[in-house]
């Protein structure tokens, strides 16, 4: 039984996600696109295969991938957020890629059958689910016996000092108590227990460095704004939301230097193989 506060957790972030899709091809997050070359470098997808890509957003991954499919390979992409996946079709369609099916799904549930896919890749998203074994196990269940499963997540060190004085000046102008920022798979070791379990093999877990300088303070904000750290914001009024830009904005003016402001996006990589080959 699926309780009532998942529910509602994931009917947030759904919320979340339609709100920043709009501006979630921003340049300033560019270590999306970033990413999904690693997911591919490490992927290795081969003409003629099956990928599953999971929490698709805007297509950052399905479009890299769905270039090496060709002859005869195809990519199904999943999201929970009507407004990313139209973002993706027409990102698709600027590419004149037409080997990408997308579909409006759960990807703690993928309703496909079983030994179907040749490889599951997911970007920033696995630590999102009410329930990763369980997720990881549902796609297990679809791969092909000795398919590969690849998945991206932020370690404890992205986006820092920002995000801790973010939630400082957040919890001083709110008077409630300070957010935690505290997410899973922020280290290989955790990762690495969450494959075993939904039962894969011949696990590994990378660090990649995805970070680069941004413009300024202003295109950190963008970032806020528009990937999931906006739900920071969701229990602020818009008075309280603007007064936290400037005073955000401002301390972060300190950080700049002659390159622009740093963008840590230290990332884990990992990988893995469903059992039967």
């Amino acid at each position: 039984m699926t309780h009532p506060i998942d529910e509602q957790r994931k009917q947030a972030l759904i919320e979340t996600f339609e709100a920043v899709a709009a501006g979630y091809d921003n340049p300033a997050q560019r270590y999306f696109p970033f990413c999904a070359d690693r997911l591919v470098t490490f992927l290795q997808p081969r003409p003629g295969e099956k990928i599953l890509d999971v929490g698709t957003g805007t297509g950052a991954v399905a479009t890299a991938v769905a270039q090496f499919l060709l002859p005869g390979g195809r990519v199904t992409a999943i999201d929970l957020s009507e407004a990313m996946l139209t973002r993706a079709e027409a990102n698709a369609r600027k590419m004149a890629l037409d080997n990408i099916d997308f579909h409006l799904m759960d990807g703690e549930a993928p309703e496909f059958k079983n030994n179907y896919f040749d490889a599951v890749s997911a970007s920033f998203c696995l630590f999102m689910f009410t329930d990763m074994v369980a997720g990881l196990t549902q796609w297990r269940r679809v791969l092909k016996p000795g398919g590969r499963v690849i998945f991206s997540s932020f370690t404890a060190s992205a986006f820092q000092p920002f995000i801790d004085l973010l939630l400082d000046e957040a919890a001083a102008i709110s008077g409630e108590p300070r957010d935690v920022h505290a997410m899973p798979l922020m280290d290989a070791a955790e990762c690495e227990a969450v494959l075993h379990e939904a039962g894969f093999t011949d696990i590994s877990v990378a660090t990649v460095q995805l970070g680069y300088h941004l413009a300024g303070p202003a295109e950190w904000w963008e970032i806020v704004e528009n990937t999931g750290l906006r739900m920071r914001l969701a229990t602020l009024s818009p008075v309280q939301q603007a007064t936290l830009r400037q005073r955000h904005l401002d301390e972060l003016a300190s950080h700049v230097d002659d390159k622009g402001l740093w963008l840590n996006v230290e990332t884990l990589i990992s990988r893995a193989r469903a059992p039967g080959v």
